[in-house]
C-alpha cells in the first residue's frame, strides 16, 4: 500500500470538528491530555468513515459511538483493556515529557518589549504512543500501518491545532503478544513532538512585595 492511496485529509465544520479549534488550543497552551484527545478524535473520525479506510484487511473496523463498536478507540487505561475483549483496538497513551535545557540562565528569554515584567519560556519534548491491538498478527500489522500513515498525513493539521514546534512519526515498534493476554497481539507506533511554553512574570507581583521574614522563619 502506498501513501498516495489514502484520500487527501479534509476538515469539515461538523460539531465534532469544532474540537479542533486552533485558537482555543493556543489559548490553553500545550497540554498532554488535549494532545491525547486530539489523536483519539482524529482516529475515530478516520475509522468512523468506511470510505476513509484504505487497507482491505481493516475495512471492517468501523468505529461507532456505542458499546458494540467494531473497533475500540480510546486513551490507554487498564479499564479500557478489560472491555476490549476479542475486538481490534487502537489505544493512545502519553509517554514521558521532559524539559529541554535552554541557552539562557534560569529559563529567562529575551523580552519582545511593550510589556512590563520579564518573559520566560521552556521547551517541552515528549511523545504519544498509539497501540494497535488485534487477535491476528497480520491484522494488527495492517491496523498499525493504517494508523501510522493516516496520522503521518495529518501531521500538518496536528502541528497547527496543537501549536507544536514539531510533530512526526518516530518509530513503528515490533509485533508482540499483548502483555497479560494469550490471544492478542500489539504493535506500538510512537509520535514525538516539541512544544514551547512561554509566560510573562510581573516584576511587581503583589505576593512578593512584602515578605515577612518573621512569619517565614518563625522569628
Amino acid at each position: 500500500m502506498h501513501p498516495k492511496d489514502f484520500q487527501k485529509p479534509t476538515v469539515t465544520h461538523s460539531g465534532a470538528d469544532r474540537l479542533l479549534d486552533p485558537q482555543a488550543f493556543c489559548r490553553l497552551r500545550f497540554s498532554p491530555i488535549l494532545a491525547t484527545g486530539v489523536l483519539v478524535h482524529l482516529l475515530r473520525e478516520h475509522f468512523g468513515n468506511p470510505h476513509s479506510i484504505v487497507d482491505p484487511m481493516v475495512q471492517q473496523c468501523i468505529w461507532r459511538n456505542d458499546p458494540d463498536t467494531a473497533i475500540v478507540i480510546e486513551s490507554s487505561s487498564n479499564d479500557v483493556l478489560s472491555n476490549v475483549g476479542q475486538r481490534p483496538a487502537v489505544l493512545v497513551r502519553r509517554d514521558t515529557i521532559r524539559c529541554l535545557p535552554r541557552q539562557s540562565f534560569g529559563n529567562e528569554i529575551i523580552s519582545t518589549g511593550g510589556q512590563m515584567g520579564s518573559d520566560y519560556g521552556i521547551v517541552l519534548q515528549g511523545s504519544h504512543t498509539v497501540f494497535s491491538i488485534s487477535t491476528k498478527p497480520g491484522h494488527v500489522e495492517a491496523l498499525a500501518n493504517e494508523v501510522s500513515i493516516f496520522l503521518t498525513q495529518y501531521t500538518p493539521l496536528i502541528h497547527h491545532h496543537l501549536c507544536l514546534k514539531h510533530f512526526q512519526l518516530q518509530q513503528i515498534g515490533q509485533l508482540s503478544r499483548l502483555e497479560g493476554s494469550k490471544d492478542q497481539y500489539v504493535v506500538p507506533t510512537t509520535f514525538s513532538y516539541v512544544a514551547a511554553f512561554e509566560w510573562t512574570l510581573d516584576d511587581d507581583l503583589p505576593p512578593l512585595r512584602h515578605v515577612e521574614m518573621k512569619l517565614l522563619f518563625g522569628l
